[in-house]
């Protein structure tokens, strides 16, 4: 199989320059490809230090951030590949990652994605794997009653607790790093660009299993992936985005009015985590919560 390596990047130069030194060294491990960056209007130089530093990549630059779905459904659109390496700017492949990722898909006819095992830099675990969110898993998932209590059973379940070391199929896998079959994303329009970040690999495994597609965990493919650097940035914002995207998802699968209790379920939760905050004197978590606790109960959808 030929194979394009997708990079959608934001404000991450170094950790961009890194990325593609891995990428470049893959692709010459498969005997060539092709690699995209998609940077959605980054202020901190990274298109003209990939002009500069990797004359060989497609580099697509957007006038504004379009989001992390949207960005990638362009570089689906420009590649001509077989398949294509969805691959944050702040992961990096290790060896032989890309050769076993194309070999799962290739050997498994009805895996429209695979993603490999992720690592952070120092070589811990990153948890990847994922069954669908039920419902009870939508009322605890990011709220204090995750943070503040024992595993709930739901959770363990969605997280995958019982999983088993070996290649495993999964309802859905982390968006850091997944290789898909391009004529099965294509079949489903790809990306759903409605979520802007988040929740969008797990609204398109969903679609994929509905047509019957497969999605499959490849252990023996490793990447490294720092996690979320580009959303970091900005602490409010990436808040915002994540639990836009989540009730986007809860009132795609399980209704509106459903996806709005849960939304006042959640309210309920940060204004009690708001008010032990304040009595802490955590300036910095007060104003998180009050700017997320007034999200939640604005008509915003």
């Amino acid at each position: 199989m030929d194979v394009t390596v997708a990079i959608v990047s934001y404000n991450v130069a170094p950790l961009l320059e890194r990325c593609l030194v891995t990428v470049e060294r893959a692709l010459a491990e498969m005997g060539g490809g092709l690699a995209i960056v998609v940077d959605n209007a980054s202020s901190d130089g990274s298109t003209a230090r990939v002009r500069q530093s990797f004359p060989l990549v497609r580099l697509i630059e957007n006038a504004e951030n379009a989001g992390f779905g949207a960005a990638c459904n362009q570089a689906l659109a420009a590649t001509e590949s077989e398949t294509v390496v969805f691959l944050n700017p702040d992961a990096e492949l290790r060896d032989g990652a890309l050769p076993a990722l194309v070999g799962a898909l290739e050997s498994r006819p009805a895996a429209a994605l695979c993603g490999p095992r992720l690592v952070y830099p120092d070589g811990r675990r990153q948890s990847s794997r994922r069954r669908f969110p039920s419902l009870p898993v939508l009322l605890l998932e990011s709220t204090p009653l995750e943070w503040r209590t024992p595993r709930w059973p739901a959770l363990a379940a969605y997280y995958r607790d019982d999983a088993p070391a070996g290649a495993t199929r999964e309802d859905w896998l982390s968006g850091g790093c997944l290789i898909g079959r391009t004529s099965a994303l294509r079949s489903v329009g790809g990306f759903d660009s409605a979520f802007f970040m988040y929740f969008e690999e797990v609204d398109l495994c969903r679609r994929l299993a509905a047509r019957g597609w497969e999605t499959w965990y490849v252990p023996d493919a490793v990447v490294a992936h720092h996690h979320s650097r580009s959303a970091d940035q900005d602490l409010i914002a990436k808040d915002q985005r994540y639990y836009r995207s989540k009730y986007r998802y809860a009132a795609r699968y399980f209704g509106r009015t459903t996806s709005r209790a849960i939304r006042l379920v959640a309210a309920a939760q940060f204004a009690v985590e708001l008010a032990i905050q304040r009595r802490r004197g955590e300036a910095a978590l007060v104003e998180r919560y009050v700017a997320l606790l007034r999200w939640h109960l604005s008509a915003d959808e």
